[in-house]
Formats: C-alpha cells, sequence, structure tokens
C-alpha cells in the first residue's frame, strides 16, 4: 500500500531484514482465517526483535501492534496499516521449586503438556488450549476451573516509555478472562512471564490431560474458530442461552454458529469480518431480547 509511511516502511523492513515482511496478508495468521494486509509484518524470534521493531516504529512514528498467536482476535477485512509484530519468542525454562519461565510466544499446548509429562501441577487446564503465553496472560486465560492469575508470579513488560519492567501478578488486576493489558493497545507488551507451579501426582495428572482432551474434543468444534465468542455471564454459559434462543446454525456468509456448541463461531469458507461482527451483534440482540441477559464478547477486536 503506498501511504506517506511507505518509505519509512520499506527502510525499516531492510534494516530488520527476513523476518520483516511488506504487505502480508494475515489471515495466512489468524486461527479463523480473517485478515486483510498487514503495510508491515513482523515475525520475531527474539525479544530483542521485538524492542529493536518497537523502537523503529516509535522512532519514525509508525503505528504498530504486537500479537501472539492470533486465536481470540478478530482483525478487520481491510488490513492494519502501519507495522504488526508477531511474537514468536519460545524460549522456555525449567527453574527450581517449580517455576516456569516462559517468552511470550511461546504454545500454550506443548508447554500444558510438557508440565504433565515432568509432574508439575498447576497448568493441566491448559491441554488443548490454543494460544500463546503472552496471550493467555493479557486475557487471563482460563478453564476447568484454572486460569493464569493463580498462576503468573512475575512477568516483564515493555512500556510505552520502552523501558523493560519486572512487574508481579497484582499489578495485572486480573479478572474473569481481562486483565489491565487486554484492549491496552500497544501502551504495553509482554516479554515473558515466571508461572509458579508445583509438584503433582504423574498419574493423576496424566488422567486429568486425557479428561481435558476428551471434554474438549467432545465440546468444542475443530476447525477454523477464534474460541468462545463470548464470556459466560454469571451463573449462566453464553452457550446454553445462544442454544435456548435458537441460534445453533444461524448463518451470515460464511460465518456459522456452531451446531456442536453454540459459543463458537465457525468460518465455513470464505467469511468475512463483516460477517462474524454481524452475526455476533444478531445473536446478543436475540439473547438480550429472549432473556435479558446482554452477553459481552470473549474475543477481541482489532480495527
Amino acid at each position: 500500500m503506498n501511504t506517506p509511511l511507505r518509505p519509512h516502511l520499506e527502510a525499516i523492513a531492510v534494516e530488520l531484514g527476513p523476518c520483516a515482511q511488506l504487505d502480508a496478508p494475515l489471515a495466512l495468521h489468524s486461527m479463523v482465517g480473517i485478515g486483510g494486509q498487514a503495510d508491515l509484518l513482523v515475525l520475531a524470534e527474539q525479544c530483542e526483535v521485538v524492542e529493536q521493531a518497537i523502537q523503529l516504529a516509535r522512532a519514525a512514528a509508525i503505528p504498530w501492534r504486537a500479537f501472539g498467536g492470533l486465536t481470540n482476535l478478530l482483525l478487520p477485512d481491510t488490513g492494519l496499516r502501519g507495522m504488526v509484530i508477531l511474537n514468536h519468542c519460545r524460549e522456555v525454562r525449567w527453574e527450581a521449586d517449580y517455576r516456569l519461565y516462559a517468552e511470550a510466544g511461546a504454545l500454550m499446548i506443548p508447554l500444558a503438556r510438557e508440565t504433565v509429562q515432568r509432574g508439575w501441577a498447576g497448568l493441566t487446564w491448559a491441554i488443548g488450549l490454543p494460544g500463546t503465553v503472552g496471550g493467555a496472560v493479557v486475557n487471563n486465560a482460563g478453564a476447568f476451573g484454572g486460569d493464569m492469575a493463580g498462576l503468573v508470579d512475575t512477568a516483564e513488560v515493555l512500556g510505552p516509555d520502552g523501558r523493560v519492567q519486572t512487574v508481579a501478578v497484582d499489578w495485572f488486576d486480573f479478572r474473569y478472562r481481562c486483565s489491565r493489558l487486554k484492549g491496552a493497545g500497544h501502551d504495553w507488551v509482554v516479554l515473558n512471564a515466571t508461572l509458579q507451579l508445583k509438584p503433582g501426582n504423574l498419574e493423576h495428572l496424566l488422567a486429568k490431560a486425557d479428561e481435558y482432551t476428551t471434554r474438549r474434543r467432545n465440546a468444542q468444534p475443530p476447525g477454523r474458530t477464534l474460541g468462545s465468542t463470548f464470556k459466560n455471564p454469571p451463573g449462566d454459559y453464553a452457550g446454553r442461552l445462544i442454544e435456548a434462543a435458537g441460534l445453533k446454525g444461524a448463518r451470515i456468509g460464511d460465518i456459522v454458529v456452531s451446531e456442536q456448541h453454540a459459543n463458537f463461531f465457525m468460518n465455513a469458507g470464505q467469511g468475512t469480518a463483516a460477517d462474524f461482527t454481524a452475526l455476533l451483534r444478531q445473536v446478543q440482540e436475540q439473547v438480550a431480547m429472549q432473556f435479558g441477559i446482554r452477553l459481552e464478547p470473549e474475543i477481541e477486536f482489532c480495527t
């Protein structure tokens, strides 16, 4: 895309080297397969690259965003202007006293599996949970009674002033599927987190892992989805309300409410962000009209 920022983006792409790509299609990296082009996409495998890319963007007054696995984020059909950084930094360290250090780009599923194999308890709930450690921290991801708020000890975050800070768990102000960083845009970036786990019984952990895997497989549809579309309202379940409203199978364009689990919206073909948003609003309105409950999205929207 030709914009006044184009020469700066081209210069940054040259400076960052092969990890930077101009006019890159974001849909290829999105779990749901939706999203236009990024003016400049940076696939960062070292934290130094994340920090360098942000520093370059700030110096050139270029808008930028940093993301993890794009598993619960709806990207716009028009793409994103400026720089998009996908954090693929995945170093993991198994430390003394059951402390687990993981960079923000570390994938949750293999990390959870490894904790089980090592007999470390606390992260088994994340078996089968897509996404990265950074995204899990920002969203306070959780399942089966566990969440990140119960595990995070400390984390390193890159602040709006360009400094890296070490913060404790209370700094995040964790709430249900939320933290102070959710929706904070490019003001803060999680670089890594240290989780406090505990010793567990290997046989028990393996059994729980199998149980959770089976429950996910039976309840949650495979395919292109952003996971749970709505948060569960107090004392109820979003999926139950959507199903009770007669909305399983509802469709706008190629975005469909799953027949297997009504809180999952599926991209059945060439679905767009516009289709997804329209279906989400339709479901919200119908549930509110029938039950007086306004469902709150669990997914994030990027504009």
